[in-house]
């Protein structure tokens, strides 16, 4: 099933309303690699330092979205990053420190800490670097969710979301063009997995013509906020800049 629908923008740079954490049902897992040399593929554009607070509000404005989901259990920050204690303690959720090689794996031992420690009956993947994605965004993802529910970004090629229930009832296969691999993976476990095309996921920043687009989308977020105090935003829709 496929369905595609229009949630209005967000309103403020915070959410209001933080999600109460520990309850059984469906927890968010949002990896999250660290802000320090990440988004390399914007080097060309932006020093190491911007980079890092780009990554940094990003991810912000993401587990704004998290915590005011309606929907959701709880929160877990999948990440060895030392400022993801920081940032759990700032939105009230949880950290889980994997051992992973690689995102898949993340993904999959943090699901299996939630099921075990936390009662989840399920999981809802989301990567940090979706920052106009919306409470409303999420709630719709798991409103009508049984067993996969897939989001893809907005040229159907990467997974910008994924919910699972039961926790890992499907193999993840993130690469940057897992979404029709997942859909695969899906059946092979014998299930249909639902599809959900949504704006706010529709957008993941790794390159400079996607930071543009977000640049001219991302209103009344802390993306943008940083992005006009930096003066990236001027910077990169008043010059003509090529992807690394």
């Amino acid at each position: 099933m496929t369905s595609k629908t229009d949630i209005p923008p967000r309103s403020s740079l915070r959410s209001e309303r933080r999600a109460p954490q520990g309850r059984a049902g469906i927890w968010a897992l949002l990896p999250f690699k660290g802000a320090a040399g990440a988004k390399k593929r914007l080097a060309s554009a932006l020093d190491p330092t911007e980079r890092e607070g780009l990554v940094l509000a990003m991810v912000r404005d993401v587990l704004d979205a998290l915590v005011g989901s309606r929907l959701l259990a709880g929160t877990v920050i999948v990440s060895r990053a030392p400022v993801a204690a920081q940032l759990a303690t700032e939105f009230g959720v949880e950290v889980f420190a994997d051992s992973a090689a690689d995102l898949s794996g993340a993904v999959v031992e943090a699901g299996e800490y939630v099921a075990r420690s936390r009662g989840a009956t399920g999981t809802l993947f989301v990567p940090g670097d979706v920052p106009l994605v919306t409470p409303a965004e999420i709630d719709t993802v798991l409103h009508g969710h049984s067993t996969v529910t897939l989001v893809p970004d907005a040229n159907d090629v990467g997974t910008n979301a994924a919910a699972c229930s039961p926790p890992n009832a499907f193999e993840y296969l993130f690469d940057g063009k897992s979404f029709k691999p997942h859909i695969a993976a899906a059946r092979r476990a014998g299930l249909e997995p639902r599809i959900v095309r949504l704006p706010g996921f529709g957008l993941d920043v790794d390159t400079i013509d996607e930071l543009r687009t977000l640049a001219a989308k991302a209103q009344s977020t802390r993306t943008d906020d940083f992005l006009k105090r930096s003066g990236i935003a001027e910077r990169i829709t008043g010059a003509r800049l090529h992807s690394a």
